[in-house]
């Protein structure tokens, strides 16, 4: 009985054809391609960089013709620049909320100055490049150099400090 069974499976193999695993590898990179035109997420309306990328792949996807080894290169130049712009985001997301909290606590005008520049800044990158996102995220995540004193308190300071060193 076994036999019989092996002789209906390899007839119904033989029937359907053999599967060319290249193509089932081209259509599941395609697949992997179609998904990422579904969910976009974060802040990717008005950014030119990710929108060239979602060209790019509506491009590969659209063409048949496209060559296996370039859309693997979309898919994987896509997934490593995505997982950049994410973390990016979520920090320079995260600076941002920490500016909200500063912000109206701020009693020196020059640090609020400071800092709301800084706000404007953060949030005008969230829609540039990676590489911007980067510089602007790094020139704007540190504290005001005008925080503690007033121009005219530092200057009691320094009096006091050299009022004392003249007594040693």
């Amino acid at each position: 009985m076994s036999w019989k069974f092996s002789l209906f499976l390899l007839c119904l193999v033989l029937s359907q054809g053999a599967s060319d695993p290249l193509a089932d590898i081209h259509k599941q990179v395609t697949d992997k391609l179609k998904t990422f035109l579904e969910n976009f997420t974060g802040h990717w309306q008005d950014n030119t960089e990710f929108l060239n990328w979602i060209s790019r792949i509506r491009s590969a996807v659209r063409n048949n013709k496209t060559e296996l080894a370039d859309k693997f290169a979309i898919q994987f130049g896509f997934e490593a620049y995505n997982i950049e712009r994410s973390i990016l985001e979520l920090q320079i997301s995260d600076r941002i909320e920490e500016l909200d909290s500063i912000i109206p606590q701020q009693k020196v005008e020059k640090c609020l100055e400071f800092y709301v520049n800084q706000r404007t800044i953060l949030k005008k990158s969230l829609k540039q490049s990676n590489a911007k996102k980067l510089e602007k995220f790094s020139a704007n995540s540190i504290s005001c150099p005008y925080y503690h004193y007033e121009y005219l308190d530092y200057l009691k300071i320094l009096d006091g400090i050299q009022t004392r060193q003249k007594v040693l």
